[in-house]
């Protein structure tokens, strides 16, 4: 995870899977595989992927529609976490059934065999321009990493780096090519059912304020464009992470803490008819403008990271937030979807599972844990699908007049 640059510098006053195919469809007709057809345009096999015109099909999609997703990142950057089998047990019990891990470590594969958890694996970012200077090496990390734990490991998605893109330490051009050189090692090895996709840093995005002006910064224009249309072909996900927190953090004087964190009182913002009550669900929309821009606003998303430190000093760090963010962030997903995509839960995954001692940067970074390295919960959370709707304030009228764009600090 990296601190986004992407400042919201505004006056907000107050202010890895159940993964919809990104297949094009028409509003009113069944997609294939028995699934609906989405107002967004794409097909998927929930009833919030239902079109105005095809809500009658949804109760023969899979029984009435798959759950959507919370997920939890299990990071392994500390010298004091407990085993992967007791992770694997710990999961379970707290009814986790989607996990994201930072790569493909053996052990970790191995321990989550036969266990039901459905696991989003990574090609780390020292390995990407491997997989993408030559085919072979994406053949043999599949057959090494993929295919031999396949049949007893859950393996939904392949995600080519983390925050590539933002890191100066890569190459961009190399993106690309080796989600290409996965894809069809995958392919070539009868796994092509397996999505990959790449994780983006919400610092690709330029202008964030108003979610409806979102774009995408020039410089990742050309790149980001090709992955789309990847993904467009291939029926996969964007994926992107999302951290409140970090607008909040750099901008307390500006964003409420209540619309950080989800809560009801805090005063609304309207963009182009739509009414935002939470910095999340404009943070997500501002994303979902730029793809449109780009000509790619029905790609469905999965957000890989978001969370809020309970520790580590500094601006909104504490227990107290981190339980009420990450709790509404559990109600809002599994119920809401956003002003752009009303309904359309997003596959969501929190960071982190625990608190990991070894993790550079500042001391927030090892404070993002649900647990600490003991397993005992930092505090409690409701993962569970089974949740009440959370309450919606009423809307209120604030200044537009002293909303300013965002600025992005290098």
């Amino acid at each position: 995870m990296a601190m986004s640059k992407v400042l919201l510098v505004a006056l907000l006053i107050a202010v890895c899977t159940t993964v919809a195919s990104a297949q094009d469809c028409d509003e009113n007709r069944r997609c294939g595989d028995s699934r609906c057809c989405s107002q967004y345009g794409y097909c998927g096999c929930t009833i919030d992927y239902c079109g105005s015109g095809c809500k009658s099909q949804c109760n023969s999609c899979g029984g009435g529609g798959a759950a959507p997703t919370i997920g939890v990142c299990y990071g392994v950057l500390g010298d004091n976490l407990p085993s992967h089998s007791q992770v694997v047990a710990l999961l379970k019990s707290r009814g986790v059934s989607n996990v994201k891990i930072y790569d493909a470590a053996h052990d970790v594969l191995q321990a989550f065999a036969n266990s039901g958890i459905d696991l989003s694996v990574a090609v780390p970012n020292q390995e990407v321009r491997t997989v993408a200077d030559s085919q072979d090496a994406a053949n043999g990390w599949v057959q090494d990493n993929i295919r031999r734990f396949v049949g007893a490991t859950k393996i939904g998605s392949i995600a080519v780096g983390n925050e590539y893109l933002t890191d100066s330490r890569n190459d961009p051009s190399k993106l690309l090519p080796a989600m290409q050189n996965i894809q069809r090692a995958l392919e070539g090895q009868g796994l092509g059912n397996i999505k990959v996709s790449t994780p983006h840093e919400f610092g690709v995005v330029d202008i964030s304020f108003p979610p409806s002006a979102g774009t995408f910064k020039g410089n990742y224009i050309n790149v980001m464009r090709g992955i789309l249309e990847f993904l467009r072909q291939k029926n996969s996900v964007f994926m992107v992470n999302i951290y409140p927190f970090f607008a909040y953090r750099f901008n307390s004087g500006q964003i409420n803490l209540d619309y950080a964190l989800f809560n009801p009182n805090a005063p609304p913002i309207s963009d182009s008819g739509r009414t935002y009550r939470n910095l999340f669900d404009a943070q997500v929309d501002s994303v979902i403008a730029a793809m449109n821009r780009l000509g790619y606003g029905n790609l469905p998303l999965m957000i890989t990271e978001s969370g809020w430190p309970s520790g580590g000093g500094g601006v909104g760090a504490g227990v107290s937030n981190a339980k009420t963010y990450n709790n509404n962030l559990v109600k809002h997903v599994l119920q809401n979807g956003t002003p752009m995509r009303p309904g359309d839960r997003i596959p969501t995954y929190i960071f982190a599972l625990f608190n990991e001692n070894k993790k550079g940067g500042d001391a927030i970074e090892t404070n993002f844990g649900l647990f600490f390295p003991d397993q005992r919960p930092v505090y409690d959370i409701n993962l569970s699908a089974t949740v009440s709707r959370p309450h919606n304030a009423s809307a209120m009228d604030i200044d537009q007049a002293a909303l300013v764009e965002p600025l992005a600090v290098e």
